[in-house]
């Protein structure tokens, strides 16, 4: 005799991840981000309640605003939901943004996940999902791109607005989060009392202060892809100097293999100042180019993230961390906008050891 259903009628929701999700150390606590995708295969709709997780000894719950503020429609304008949003229709998917942070644990080898879900007659429904095995794979410790006091901005946080850590995108019928854990930096001085980018005509990329500033390799490898000589864009236009696609987005720029499956990516370098070739194998601390302003870019900034794919966009982002410095917690900032930036308050900065930055966090490398 089959065995029975615990549900007699149980959401037709079907419950997959973009990627098996591995521990981050971010400003001294375990932290996991991955996401969760779920497919209506009814004609009818469902209204996703409420997510909790399980890992190890912490329990997180994920229910209204909070949740919605987590979801994204598939196909949808790319604004976060709102309350009435979570509302998965007939033959709809959407990714679910999920950050669990663990505090000083370790991360455990599974997480287990429940859905509450409400059918088209109210009536609730709860769903277990099968354990989500968890990478027991370290974050790779690299040393900085950079030297002197960034801002580390747009790192990996759940923010609604943050555009590294939703920037899913498809590539060979795969779905991809290169950018997972991908950092913008940009530098900032006090102008006439305010936080700023850059000093003089805003539409001159010299008066932006990291603008030229050297990059430097953070590992040892070979050059699996580089590009120059793409013009540069002016800041704050809204325009771009050539059309954006998948094979020009990161500009001039360079990719060096670091370790199997291991790939960095560094961006939006200033045009003429790509210091290596493909085939070229690096050392840790070389300066491999210089900050600019190409490709998918509104201001100067160095873009350096590591996946397991030698592409900008088409991979799966991996955790990192910096050998050491000095770093505050979050920042309240809007580094991802096309426009002038903002920066809130910024608190001090401790020494840090194999670590991954906070928020926007200002960052001091030596």
């Amino acid at each position: 005799m089959p065995a029975r259903a615990g549900d007699p009628h149980p959401p037709q929701l079907n419950v997959t991840f973009l990627a098996e999700p591995a521990p981050l150390v971010q400003d001294g606590a375990t932290r996991l981000y991955y996401e969760m995708v779920i497919t209506n295969f009814a004609n009818t709709s469902y209204y996703l309640d409420a997510v909790e997780a399980t890992a190890g000894g912490t329990k997180t719950k994920f229910d209204g605003q909070a949740l919605a503020q987590m979801i994204r429609l598939l196909g949808g304008s790319g604004k976060q939901a709102d309350q009435l949003d979570r509302m998965i229709e007939g033959g709809r998917a959407v990714i679910v943004f999920l950050e669990l942070d663990l505090g000083k644990s370790k991360a455990p080898g599974t997480i287990e996940h429940s859905l509450r879900v409400l059918d088209d007659h109210h009536e609730p429904h709860d769903i277990a999902i099968a354990p989500l095995p968890v990478s027991a794979e370290a974050s790779i410790v690299v040393a900085p791109p950079l030297r002197g006091e960034w801002i580390a901005g747009d790192s990996a946080s759940n923010r609604p607005d943050a555009a590294h850590r939703r920037a899913v995108l498809i590539d060979g019928g795969h779905a991809w989060l290169a950018q997972r854990f991908a950092i913008d930096w940009v530098q900032y001085q006090s102008v006439d009392g305010k936080r700023t980018t850059w000093k003089g005509p805003e539409d001159r990329n010299e008066s932006y202060f990291c603008y030229d500033q050297p990059i430097y390799s953070v590992a040892a490898g070979k050059v699996v892809d580089m590009s120059d000589g793409m013009a540069e864009n002016v800041p704050h236009s809204g325009k771009y100097v050539v059309a954006i696609d998948f094979n020009n987005a990161a500009g001039n720029h360079i990719v060096v293999e670091i370790a199997q499956h291991r790939y960095v990516l560094y961006a939006h370098m200033r045009p003429g100042t790509v210091q290596v070739k493909v085939g070229d194998q690096i050392g840790v601390g070389q300066i491999v180019g210089r900050v600019g302003n190409t490709g998918s870019s509104a201001e100067p900034h160095l873009h350096m993230h590591i996946d397991d794919q030698p592409s900008f966009l088409g991979g799966n982002g991996v955790p990192y961390a910096f050998t050491s410095g000095d770093a505050s917690g979050p920042v309240d900032a809007n580094v991802s906008s096309p426009t002038a930036l903002y920066f809130g308050p910024i608190g001090p900065q401790r020494p840090f050891v194999n670590d991954y930055p906070a928020e926007n966090a200002l960052v001091t490398f030596r």
